[in-house]
């Protein structure tokens, strides 16, 4: 299926592992012109030697995309590289974890910032030359608290500020749509990543689990009993930002193989 965005430029947050390395391999084998912008210049290395090696176009910049600078940095390397950002994908760190009674003030400005202030300094660098050319794609990659709060996981400040930048998310796909731009959020079920395997293996220790058995014993109660990969994160992605999900915006989906027992 063509998803006409051959020859897009993407711009993937965090791109350089885990669901945003997904992301960016999937741009590129779609034919687009992906910058990759994350904070270790190693990994980011890394990962541009890997989707270059696998055929495609593809930049790196070292850049802090919680920051408005580093936003700034990000979307100014993108222009360099291969032009203004014409897709973005929006997938930061979300913070300091912890329960609401453990954590303190500045854990909940972090999150405030990496959610919903990153999120509006990213669409304010991104959007003039998407409503100059009357297209555009953005795409952040939250999680499926937005649908269900975690009560398992202590996430107080990301259960508040995920929904925080779900709601300007919907509320920036009612301003920008009229300039042919639309803004949707994938939220993330349990996918393996480095990052997953790390939380979830001193999950499974201080229940006296190994890692396996306590992935097997979770995912065999899902509809889809497997863990999710970046690649099913990342066709969800290019989907959404492509030319056939343009009547697609202010929306929210849901990539957990069915674990959410809510019905919107």
């Amino acid at each position: 299926m063509d998803l006409g965005i051959a020859g897009k430029v993407a711009l993937v947050f965090g791109g350089s592992k885990g669901i945003g390395l997904g992301c960016a391999h999937e741009f590129a084998r779609e034919g687009c012109k992906t910058v990759i912008a994350a904070r270790t210049q190693a990994t980011i290395d890394t990962a541009v030697a890997e989707v270059r090696a696998a055929g495609g176009q593809v930049a790196g910049i070292s850049a802090d995309c919680t920051t408005r600078d580093g936003i700034a940095s990000a979307v100014s390397a993108s222009t360099g590289a291969f032009g203004a950002p014409d897709i973005l994908i929006f997938n930061v760190d979300s913070g300091p974890k912890g329960a609401f009674l453990d954590v303190d003030d500045e854990t909940f400005f972090a999150a405030n910032n990496n959610n919903v202030m990153a999120f509006r300094w990213a669409v304010q660098a991104v959007f003039p030359h998407m409503r100059e050319q009357g297209w555009g794609r953005i795409l952040t990659i939250g999680t499926n608290s937005v649908k269900a709060p975690h009560r398992k996981l202590p996430r107080a400040a990301q259960n508040t500020y995920r929904v925080g930048a779900l709601a300007l998310s919907k509320t920036l796909s009612a301003e920008l749509g009229p300039f042919g731009i639309t803004v949707n959020t994938l939220g993330t079920g349990a996918i393996a990543t480095p990052q997953f395997r790390e939380v979830f293996t001193k999950i499974a220790e201080a229940q006296g689990q190994t890692y396996e058995d306590h992935i097997a014993a979770r995912v065999s109660a899902w509809p889809v009993q497997r863990m999710g990969t970046p690649e099913d994160m990342a066709a969800a992605a290019a989907f959404l930002c492509s030319d056939r999900a343009g009547f697609i915006t202010g929306q929210v989906l849901i990539v957990d193989g069915g674990n959410l027992e809510v019905l919107q």
